[in-house]
């Protein structure tokens, strides 16, 4: 019996499918942010509903009116990039209080309003965040507990994967920043500024959070990279004028407050406007391994980049070739990530134990792909010491130029 719909003639069926799909890291740096702008234009800016905005158009950017909103897209812009913003107006008017500026960030995760719009971005706009910012709102504590806006940004980090989010500590001490730390310290995906700066906006030199500046760096590093996969910190912030707060820095010292504070999970500025910010706020034993921004946003990436496209082996028949195609695309994949210096060694594997005869008779194949990222280099040591039997050399020399003079009344004794 054929194995199609009999036919008298000839047919061609024509399948013009990859054999091996093409795995690609998406661009992570589309910035999405959720702060008050009470005089934006409604129309343009419509409440808990996500509107792209290139920071170089001015006048989609005039419509947001002053506020928060336009002044924290000139802080990302004055990093020397031009950024594609995502952003959701909460809806808070002039006269709000900062616990209902919060609340309303912080939004609802059923009902997607507030900061949770931005899980909508991908539906609507074709575009998904990579960082979220809030800044000017994530500084408190209400009833001494973790800020509700950095605990939505850890939620939505779950399920955006490779997105990460940038929260500001309160600036004003080095205890309320550890203290507001410690409310992260199990947190993969959260970066803290722990200092205010000093910004020029709207020809004025004002102090606003840090976070807008740090995302910026870390788009401006990804474009210059190609890549999300390179640290962005030891960079000068190109648009900050200072600290609001001195940041004592001390080459060699560990035990300098920018050191403690890095230490604690948090970013900081030091000498005027240099960003020391290589770790995530994880700082919990569990997770400490973790906490280099640079290893978790290449995991993330990672993570991330295989899902989509290895779509294109759903409902294909369960063989021996299909099951080759799907490892040799994830092994091309990590092998030109390794060629990028991204990671150091990877390894796609075929375990048997998650491979089952019922696991393959429901339909299942399991791929298991272990990888290991390259370090940022944190902590160089150098270590000096004196070398007495240079001494020797020293004499040697002095001896042999000497006896290279060739004048009889000038000797060499052994």
């Amino acid at each position: 019996m054929p194995a199609a719909v009999p036919n008298v003639g000839v047919r061609v069926f024509s399948d013009l499918s990859n054999t091996i799909v093409t795995i690609d890291t998406r661009d992570q740096s589309a910035i999405g942010l959720c702060v008050p702008a009470p005089a934006a234009d409604a129309g343009t800016f419509p409440v808990n509903t996500p509107v792209l905005i290139d920071t170089s158009d001015a006048d989609l950017i005039a419509l947001l009116g002053e506020g928060d909103a336009a002044d924290v897209i000139e802080q990302i812009n004055s990093e020397g990039i031009v950024a594609q913003v995502i952003y959701v107006n909460p809806g808070v008017d002039a006269e709000a209080t900062l616990d209902e500026a919060v609340t309303a960030i912080a939004g609802d995760s059923a009902t997607k309003t507030g900061i949770f719009a931005l899980l909508n971005a991908k539906a609507l706009l074709g575009v998904e965040p990579g960082i979220l910012l809030a800044s000017g709102y994530t500084h408190t504590r209400p009833t001494n507990a973790k800020n509700p806006i950095g605990a939505a940004m850890e939620a939505i980090c779950t399920q955006i994967i490779d997105c990460i989010g940038i929260v500001d500590a309160p600036p004003e001490t080095e205890a309320g920043a550890v203290a507001y730390l410690a409310d992260f310290a199990t947190s993969l995906q959260i970066c803290c500024a722990v200092v205010a700066i000093k910004a020029s906006i709207g020809g004025e030199t004002v102090v606003r959070p840090m976070s807008p500046h740090w995302a910026g760096a870390i788009v401006r590093r990804d474009r210059s990279a190609g890549t999300p996969f390179k640290a962005a910190w030891n960079t000068a912030l190109k648009g900050v004028l200072g600290t609001s707060r001195p940041i004592i820095y001390r080459d060699g010292d560990p035990t300098c407050e920018a050191n403690r504070l890095v230490q604690a999970g948090g970013g900081v500025v030091i000498e005027t406007n240099l960003l020391w910010a290589p770790f995530t706020t994880a700082t919990d034993p569990t997770v400490k391994s973790w906490r280099s921004l640079k290893v978790v946003r290449t995991r993330r990436a990672l993570e991330k980049a295989m899902v989509r496209p290895m779509r294109a082996y759903m409902a294909q028949d369960i063989t021996p070739h299909t099951v080759t195609l799907i490892f040799r695309a994830i092994d091309d994949y990590f092998d030109g990530v390794q060629a990028l210096g991204a990671i150091i060694d990877h390894v796609v594997l075929w375990d048997s134990s998650l491979n089952t005869a019922a696991a393959l008779q429901a339909g299942a194949i399991s791929a298991k792909v272990n990888w290991q990222e390259t370090p940022d280099l944190v902590d160089l040591g150098i270590y000096t010491g004196a070398m007495p039997e240079a001494f020797d050399v020293l004499q040697a020399a002095i001896a042999a130029a000497l006896a290279s003079l060739g004048d009889p009344n000038i000797r060499v004794a052994a």
